[in-house]
């Protein structure tokens, strides 16, 4: 009988044991084990579009621009927090005589680029990557000094806009889109390269 009550109270000793609170240092050790592994887990991508023009076989212009884009690392399916970029300036666009003005009056039309990129892991080494781009610029050719030249009072602009997925591995390039302007003729290329930065 006493032998029971001895195996009993060790019984119950252990198992006030194993279901007390941990200690400060224990918790603070799984605390710095869940972080160091939260922190091997993720990455940042280093997302790089290129922006081409074309003239038949003449490229005429090529713009690299650069995004770091944190994806989404679980299996959750959303995808990372989104990043942009906006480059360009106001132009000013003439909008004819004003009435009690000298001279023409104008307004200003933005134009450059906007990129807007997010990812997400799909499997071990592939990411499934939304990109969004627009473009646009002045058509109409700006005369030099002293050509002779006639101003063009009313500039064209072009516009371009893409958005789509893909799915890269590290180190990756891939062509995004490619499209014609019809009024111009003038093609318009875009690649663009993941890399993971180590």
């Amino acid at each position: 009988m006493k032998s029971l009550r001895i195996v009993s109270v060790a019984l119950v000793m252990a198992i006030l044991a194993a279901s007390a609170p941990m200690s400060r240092v224990q918790a603070a050790g799984r605390i710095e084990d869940r972080v160091q592994s939260a922190a091997q887990a993720a990455v940042t991508l280093k997302v790089t579009v290129v922006i081409s023009r074309f003239e038949g076989e003449k490229k005429t212009s090529s713009l690299p621009f650069v995004l770091m884009v944190v994806p989404n690392m679980s299996t959750d399916g959303r995808d990372g927090e989104s990043t942009s970029l906006q480059m360009g300036a106001d132009v000013p666009v003439s909008v004819g005589a004003v009435s009690n003005q000298p001279g023409p009056a104008w307004q200003y039309r933005s134009v450059g680029t906007n990129i807007t990129a997010a990812a997400k892991l799909v499997d071990e080494g592939r990411f499934n990557v939304f990109l969004n781009v627009t473009d646009s610029q002045v058509m109409s050719d700006i005369p030099k000094p002293g050509s002779g030249q006639k101003m063009d009072p009313t500039p064209w602009f072009q516009s371009f806009r893409t958005g789509n997925r893909l799915i890269l591995r590290d180190g990756q390039t891939v062509q995004f889109t490619a499209a014609t302007d019809k009024t111009s003729g003038e093609v318009i290329k875009l690649d663009v390269t993941v890399n993971v930065v180590k």
